[in-house]
């Protein structure tokens, strides 16, 4: 008896031994993947430019499967309540990881999007005194100014769309000059992504959900577009991680201060309130509600009013940049082929009320535990904007990216996973300044993602059937 137990301990240890190493392996493969981007960067050469787009893709992949690796095998925690030092060290070496990955990538330039070079003439003319809400990049008045900056030219047409906070961000990065304004602002998102990471990891600790730390730590979209794309959605998640953090911690100002801020950055996070506010009324906790709500309501009315005074009128070109742009999005395609004009619209809209009300069920009938019905909740309502919008570049799915590492569903992965396969379009683009997006990345994508719905929906189904048929 004694002889048998020695030998299943055994084989336990040398299990978990074997499942330990290829959680080192993967944590390799992970920062070289990452550390490709130094091979990537397209150079001068017309030939290398006109690979970066499907290189990309491939570094996306990879990386995200060594995440899901590592993930997979990282070493749970025998008491996630009180961790041993042994597993306190392994935490500690994911979040080092996670933070020196995105630091190295600070001198690489951006070559997955153009968009800092929109973020910093935007900041210019508002550092300059210029309202980038009312005056457009081909203004003739710019004319200086835009050989010095070289914003892109597809948007020289269109005013500024992006938020008031946002473009503060822009002009305290500009203000440093042309020469330095590219790095002061990869400096701003790599330091979001990082307090990103700690907001998470702190998360996850209090959640005791340790297990979950690489989906955050180890993200090729959050390290990637914060370290080469330096992309404002960074700070948008960011947002989104104080959003959380001040939910759990049931500091409603401060969740009121979050969200508003993070809808000054970008607009996504103010959906963040509905799954809050509805979620503590049904537990009948009315004045968490109504003062997140009130808080929220009152930080933005301050900053937007403070917009207004310094002379800015923040209104911006969203409508225009909707209407005009298509990209990532397989369902508004589709919708698209059906329907057009007036009546694409009234479905949009009918689609997003439906949603929103079945959300609102959800919170409502949930029998998961509240934590995991708000992040649900949250998840949800992130989702249904942006299935619903014209335009959906990976970027858009960091924030969604910062809640799938807090409560995974293999839906969202999955996306997030493929959502870069877009990055396709980069190969006619750099090399020859032709953008015609292919549809194989949104039919891939669209269908591995309702596939994957059905099936745990089949999977569901077929446990609860089971469970019924044992009770009879």
């Amino acid at each position: 008896m004694k002889a048998n137990i020695n030998k299943d301990n055994t084989k336990k240890d040398n299990k978990e031994s074997n499942k330990l190493f290829i959680f080192y392996v993967s944590l390799i493969g992970f920062s070289l993947s990452i550390l490709a981007c130094f091979w990537i960067e397209p150079s001068s050469i017309v030939k290398a430019s006109a690979t970066v787009g499907t290189a990309t893709i491939i570094q996306f992949l990879v990386a995200g499967f060594f995440m899901l690796v590592a993930w997979k095998t990282y070493p749970r925690p025998e008491n996630p309540k009180k961790l041993s030092i042994q597993e306190f060290n392994v935490f500690l070496i994911v979040v080092f990881l996670g933070t020196v990955l995105r630091l190295l990538l600070i001198p690489i330039d951006s070559y997955t999007s153009n968009d800092t070079a929109r973020y910093l003439f935007d900041g210019k003319l508002a550092y300059e005194g210029i309202d980038p809400y009312q005056t457009a990049h081909d203004a003739p008045e710019l004319d200086v100014l835009k050989q010095e900056w070289l914003p892109p030219e597809e948007h020289a047409k269109y005013v500024t769309l992006y938020p008031p906070l946002a473009l503060s961000l822009f002009a305290i990065s500009a203000s440093d000059g042309i020469e330095n304004a590219t790095l002061t602002w990869k400096l701003i998102t790599v330091v979001f992504s990082i307090l990103t990471l700690i907001i998470a990891a702190s998360l996850l600790n209090s959640l005791h959900r340790q297990h979950y730390l690489p989906l955050i730590a180890l993200s090729p979209l959050l390290i990637l577009e914060s370290g080469i794309g330096a992309h404002l959605d960074t700070v948008s998640a960011f947002c989104t991680a104080l959003i959380v953090f001040s939910a759990w911690h049931k500091k409603p100002i401060w969740l009121g201060i979050s969200i508003a801020i993070g809808t000054a950055i970008k607009l996504l996070p103010l959906a963040l309130l509905m799954p809050i506010f509805l979620l503590a009324i049904f537990k009948r906790k009315f004045t968490f509600a109504f003062i997140t709500a009130f808080s929220t309501l009152l930080s933005l009315i301050i900053i937007y009013a403070t917009t207004f005074a310094l002379g800015f009128k923040p209104i911006g070109s969203i409508g225009i940049f909707f209407q005009k742009w298509r990209f990532g999005s397989p369902l508004f395609t589709y919708l698209e082929t059906l329907f057009n004009g007036q009546t694409l619209l009234i479905v949009i809209l009918s689609l997003f009320a439906i949603g929103l009300l079945l959300i609102a069920a959800y919170l409502f009938f949930s029998k998961e535990n509240n934590t995991d019905t708000l992040l649900s909740g949250m998840q949800f309502v992130m989702t249904l904007p942006l299935i619903l919008t014209p335009v959906i570049f990976p970027w858009y799915l960091m924030p969604l990216a910062v809640l799938a590492a807090l409560h995974p569903k293999p839906w969202l992965l999955a996306w997030i996973l493929l959502a870069p396969l877009s990055y396709e379009v980069l190969n006619q683009f750099l090399c020859c300044a032709i953008w015609q997006p292919a549809s194989w990345p949104l039919v891939i994508t669209a269908g591995t993602v309702i596939s994957i719905l059905l099936l745990t929906t089949l999977l569901i189904h077929t446990s609860n059937r089971n469970r019924l048929t044992s009770l009879c």
